[in-house]
């Protein structure tokens, strides 16, 4: 399962979920602000709280709105 890793208030995140949509990749939003969980997983991810984190196995991730990279994770 493509976890996005986000803010509410976020262009690039949305539109790396946008993309995603386009793509026809089913993911999971998780509101780093919302949920204190989330955003510990999201440091443990990438060692950091920028957003958007997208991932797919919880190891690898792309870090921002990144298409070549996004593409090349989820092999699009």
């Amino acid at each position: 399962m493509v976890k996005v890793y986000s803010i509410t208030q976020c262009p690039w995140c949305d539109k790396a979920k946008k993309y995603l949509t386009s793509k026809g990749v089913e993911f999971e939003v998780r509101n780093i602000e919302e949920n204190e969980d989330y955003a510990k997983e999201c440091a443990q991810i990438s060692g950091d709280t920028m957003v958007p984190v997208i991932t797919e196995d919880g190891k690898n991730f792309v870090l921002g709105f990144d298409k070549a990279k996004i593409d090349a994770m989820l092999g699009i």
